[in-house]
């Protein structure tokens, strides 16, 4: 039942693609093991809870500095997510700190004081290293400053709003992997709609593909009759490589080859209809 429920889901397209990085909430991946690098005492983890209750303190969430991270401290970061947007658990990872060191940044601002423009000119800074953006970081939060985040956040699955909040900030300052240089940038710089309907006509195409080309015996369909049996096929493919004992490839070198089922359920089209028509 549940098999036939996924098909549907499928089918009719009630499925939808899961955000890749939920929008300004808080993954804790890590509670208990910190970030280690070489150098990192017993005296990093104390300046670093003075740090944090000096900032909480500056922003109202905290009275008194204690060094230690105490009940008062966890109630002051709970509230400090709270009025952010982010998981309140009294955790500080990265998304809270860089809520607490970042301020939020977009093209609304009307006025920008000192302390906005040196954190504009640190994220063109990031991104103009990363070839995001092309002119001089000068610290104005301008059209093409935007544009620069949005790719960006497009590439890292974000949401492509262009402002740039704590899940934006934590992804810029380390929270992510490098870039496939081998893959077209092209494609990187499409919104992620556009990458579902992309592989979906790719999958259609393989089909076509093996639906033309089939050494079975028997002419091939009409045009809208193929590409209609196409598009109810790339239903069909993901089931058939759960119950086929067939290796998905995901080499790099070869990304083409992991579309090599569709060409083959494309040559089989005919078996694989007769055969659904006397399961349903």
């Amino acid at each position: 039942m549940n098999r036939v429920t996924r098909f549907l889901n499928l089918l009719l397209g009630i499925t939808q693609p899961k955000p890749y990085f939920p929008e300004e909430k808080q993954v804790c991946v890590f509670n208990k093991r910190p970030i280690l690098y070489r150098g990192f005492t017993p005296e990093s983890v104390e300046f670093s809870i003075y740090e944090l209750q000096e900032r909480l303190q500056a922003q109202g969430f905290l009275r008194n500095i204690s060094g230690q991270f105490d009940l008062d401290t966890e109630e002051a970061v709970k509230e400090f997510q709270k009025k952010n947007n982010l998981q309140v658990d009294g955790i500080v990872g990265p998304l809270s700190w860089a809520c607490l060191f970042y301020p939020r940044l977009s093209r609304s601002h009307k006025s920008m004081p000192p302390e906005l423009q040196d954190a504009v000119k640190e994220l063109q800074n990031i991104l103009y290293e990363e070839e995001f953006f092309k002119k001089e970081p000068d610290g104005y939060f301008d059209k093409e400053t935007e544009k620069a985040v949005k790719r960006f956040q497009r590439i890292y699955g974000l949401k492509d709003d262009g402002i740039v909040g704590a899940a934006t900030w934590a992804v810029l300052l380390g929270m992510r992997q490098r870039i496939d240089k081998s893959f077209p940038r092209l494609v990187y710089f499409l919104p992620p709609q556009s990458w579902f309907l992309c592989e979906q006509f790719l999958m259609i195409f393989c089909i076509l593909v093996g639906v033309y080309h089939s050494p079975l015996p028997g002419s091939p369909p009409k045009w809208n009759t193929a590409l209609a049996t196409a598009y109810g096929l790339t239903y069909i493919v993901p089931f058939l490589l759960e119950y086929l004992p067939l290796k998905h490839s995901r080499q790099t070198s070869l990304p083409l080859l992991q579309y090599a089922p569709y060409v083959l359920t494309g040559i089989f089209w005919k078996p694989i209809l007769n055969f659904l028509g006397t399961k349903f």
